[in-house]
């Protein structure tokens, strides 16, 4: 396995950019298996408003993560005795029965010539 992390667990410290969510801790993310579509599942449960894993966006060292990448892939050769940090965006759910709001008309710039 690359990185040597076979076997390994790493802790991860998932920030929201809202900043108004608290930080949520993953313990115990096993590295041997995990890909970034798992740990998108475990934020939803760890969030008050469980979220669909399709509303997150996971961001790691100013890279967007795919679900399929794996884990021990995203971190490389990032040193594990410390928390790994991620930042989340949660998208807003849209609702087919919530019409978005239509943009504002913006007046015409033609005045007198």
């Amino acid at each position: 396995m690359e990185g040597g992390y076979e076997g390994e667990d790493v802790m991860l410290v998932v920030k929201n950019a809202d900043g108004t969510t608290p930080d949520l801790e993953l313990e115990a993310m096993p590295l041997d298996g995990s890909t970034v579509g798992c740990v998108k599942e475990m934020v939803c449960r760890g969030y008050q408003s469980h979220p669909h894993p399709s509303q997150l966006k996971l961001v790691f060292s100013g890279r967007l993560l795919k679900d399929n990448e794996q884990l021990f892939e995203v971190l490389g050769m990032h040193d594990l005795s410390h928390p790994v940090i991620f930042h989340v965006l949660v998208r807003a759910s849209t609702d087919p029965a919530t019409p978005s709001p239509s943009p504002s008309p913006t007046p015409s710039s033609s005045g007198p010539s």
